[in-house]
């Protein structure tokens, strides 16, 4: 059995741990491996097992792998004094890095995205090897740690798959691989196998699995417009066990097809109850360096219990032994048809990290857009409104309008002076052939009686004492001539203004007819009031069917004769909570 050896964090050799005791491990299929040690509390190395540091443990001549020290707890008794160390494997280094904000990955072949993440390491302490995926889809992380993030790479993988590694180097090596499908583990009654315990368990069944993805309520994502319109899909497995529905979240999915393939990779795991065994076996290796008596992670293995006349065959995805030194042949496997989850040890790590999950999603905004202007046949009124670039869906797209008359708002205009002039020739006779009688008022009295004038005469009278008199006189009919020789006028205006006359004034008539156009494209059948018009049909769209983002569109309103056209737009957008500043 070789000792255990203590590293700093830069894999630099500290000590040799030769009084450490209660060595073991258990190895876990995708998931941390974890191994526990003690040193008596008294002994001077004990002081040199600080946090991070690593231990390089050994099960008899073999290598385990490099675990990194966390919590420890110091116990004692009459007798002695101890502190048990307890280790996660080196893997979880990649914890202690994150994604920071928003990154995404679309349609790239996995080693380039597992690549992508690796670029991250503040130190680069783990390169990529092999990778047995070429397998292309769309990721999305935000602020998470690279350990999670990597162990979401092969979430939508039908395929089975295996995280393995190589830390005899450094950087130590990560690999994604296809499992074996060979039979590589032997377990048989009267040879190596101790103890067999089977359990069956329905609780996760599944045989129609619906998917929820980025978003909220009605705008959530599902995957009904990569699935014939329908939210869910059907496990093989229907006929047997009847409808048992289930629904998979994953609220930081954006991609509707990536959605559907981790929907159905868990789906190929649930659609039968998942059966473990829990198998106390002989580690004969140590023995007989016979391979088949040697256990392997992620290696299928045959267990023949005849005394029971029970016979499995299963993948192995737990092997742990509890005692390296005191017990080394006694090891225990977890054989089942279906790995557990490994959210719950990634969440537990991400907690203890303090990284929360802070994915950011985003809000259902309802807009209302008023317009409101003249226009006549040739003269359109013209509505244009932006669709942002972080819209994930449109819900709706309203237009309501009236058809009202023309509004003006004043008449009359300002003015200067002017001279105006006219030069019309001639003159003119003007002629009168009617007797009249004058008489001078107020009149007292007459003076005399009427007379008749001829040639050079006088008058005389008497006139009252007060002096008031009256004087009247007849002519016969005659007439007056004058005449008039050419002229002409001419009119001189002074400067001057012409002052505005404020109100509203209505053209008397309406439009009989409307037009509109939304992204040149008419809408038919319009009357000249309308609620309600759905908008989605008629917008401009891009290659995939999609109302363009990050683009104007435009609404077109033409009747046929001057009027006023009175409008609104009503919205109702999911948009992403992303974007560039905070101002």
């Amino acid at each position: 059995m070789k000792n255990l050896k203590l590293y700093d964090t830069d894999m630099s050799l500290i000590a040799i741990l030769e009084n450490a005791t209660d060595k073991g491990y258990e190895k876990k299929l995708n998931d941390l491996w974890q191994a526990t040690f003690s040193m008596p509390a008294d002994d001077p190395k004990a002081k040199l097992c600080t946090p991070f540091r690593i231990v390089e443990l050994f099960d008899g001549e073999d290598r385990v792998d490099l675990f990194r020290i966390l919590p420890s707890v110091y116990s004692s008794d009459e007798s002695s004094e101890i502190i048990v160390f307890n280790c996660e494997h080196v893997l979880a280094t990649l914890v202690d890095d994150i994604l920071f904000q928003y990154h995404e990955q679309n349609n790239l072949p996995t080693a380039d995205v597992l690549a992508y993440i690796l670029s991250f390491q503040t130190t680069p302490k783990w390169q990529l090897g092999q990778v047995d995926f070429a397998n292309e889809y769309s990721y999305k992380w935000e602020s998470e740690n690279l350990l999670g993030s990597l162990f979401a790479v092969p979430g939508p993988f039908i395929e089975d798959h295996q995280w393995t590694w190589d830390t005899t180097t450094q950087p130590w090596t990560l690999n994604l691989i296809a499992p074996s499908t060979e039979t590589k583990t032997w377990i048989r009654y009267g040879r190596n196998l101790k103890n067999v315990e089977k359990e069956t368990d329905p609780s996760f069944l599944c045989t129609r699995m619906y998917g929820l993805g980025y978003g909220e309520g009605v705008n959530q994502l599902t995957i009904s417009e990569v699935n014939a319109g329908s939210d869910f899909i059907d496990a093989d497995t229907i006929g047997q066990y009847g409808v048992i529905s289930r629904i998979f979240t994953d609220t930081k999915e954006e991609n509707a097809d990536t959605l559907k393939a981790k929907m159905a990779a868990a789906l190929a795991g649930l659609k039968i109850p998942r059966v473990s065994y829990s198998v106390g076996a002989a580690h004969l290796y140590q023995i007989t360096n016979n391979s088949i008596d040697d256990f392997y992670l992620g290696a299928y293995c045959q267990t023949i219990d005849k005394e029971d006349d029970l016979t499995f065959k299963a993948r192995v995805i737990n092997i742990s032994k509890k005692d390296l030194e005191g017990n080394p042949g006694e090891a225990n496997l977890e054989i089942a048809n279906s790995p557990e989850d490994i959210a719950k040890s990634i969440g537990e790590l991400a907690n203890r990290q303090r990284i929360s999950e802070v994915y950011a999603q985003g809000a259902t905004n309802i807009l209302a857009q008023d317009f409101a202007d003249n226009c006549d046949a040739t003269n359109p009124a013209v509505l244009r409104f932006y669709v942002p670039e972080e819209t994930v869906r449109i819900n709706k797209m309203e237009l309501n309008f009236k058809t009202l008359n023309f509004r003006a708002f004043s008449k009359a205009i300002q003015g200067g002076g002017s001279i105006a002039t006219t030069t019309a020739a001639g003159g003119s006779t003007v002629e009168s052939s009617e007797p009249g009688i004058w008489a001078l008022s107020p009149p007292q009295f007459l003076l005399g009686d009427f007379m008749n004038f001829a040639g050079v005469h006088t008058h005389g009278g008497a006139v009252a004492s007060d002096g008031g008199h009256a004087h009247s006189m007849f002519s016969v009919a005659h007439t007056h001539n004058v005449s008039i020789p050419n002229h002409f006028h001419s009119l001189s205006l002074p400067n001057h203004v012409h002052g505005i006359e404020y109100g509203i004034f209505l053209n008397g008539t309406l439009p009989t007819a409307i037009t509109v156009t939304v992204d040149g494209n008419p809408v038919p059948g319009l009357t000249l009031n309308e609620d309600g018009i759905d908008l989605i049909p008629y917008l401009a769209v891009d290659g995939d069917g999609k109302v363009t983002r990050g683009a104007w569109h435009e609404i077109s309103i033409s009747p046929n004769a001057l009027g006023r056209i009175e409008a609104n737009i009503i919205t109702q957008l999911f948009i992403q909570s992303r974007g560039g500043g905070n101002y």
